[in-house]
C-alpha cells in the first residue's frame, strides 16, 4: 500500500487538517483501518485523530482517492463528525466481543 499527498488545506476554526492522497494497493481495498493508520504515520499525527471521510475507487484499478482529516483535539472530532462514520473506524471483533457480554 502506498500513499501519495496531492492536497493539503488547514483549517484552524474547526481545528483540523484536511488531506487528499492517492492510494495504491494490490488485490482488496485496505480497511479503513488500515489506511488511517497508514495516513497518521505518512502525516506524523495520532491514529485516533484521524478520520477517513471518503474511499473512492474505481472498478478493475487498483487506485483509490482518499479523503482524511486529522484532528488536534479528540473533543472537536468527537463534536463534529457524524458518529457512524467515527464507528467504521472500529474493530468489529471488538464490537461482536462486547455483544457476548452483554
Amino acid at each position: 500500500m502506498d500513499l501519495q499527498l496531492l492536497k493539503e488545506r488547514d483549517t484552524p476554526l474547526l481545528s483540523r487538517k484536511r488531506f487528499t492522497f492517492d492510494l495504491m494497493f494490490k488485490g482488496a481495498t485496505p480497511s479503513r483501518k488500515q489506511i488511517r493508520d497508514a495516513i497518521a504515520k505518512k502525516v506524523k499525527a495520532e491514529p485516533d485523530l484521524t478520520v477517513v471521510k471518503h474511499i473512492y475507487t474505481r472498478y478493475g484499478i487498483e487506485t483509490a482517492r482518499v479523503i482524511a482529516q486529522v484532528y488536534s483535539k479528540k473533543e472537536d472530532m468527537l463534536k463534529l463528525e457524524d458518529k457512524g462514520l467515527l464507528d467504521k473506524h472500529t474493530e468489529k471483533k471488538e464490537e461482536k466481543a462486547e455483544e457476548k457480554k452483554a
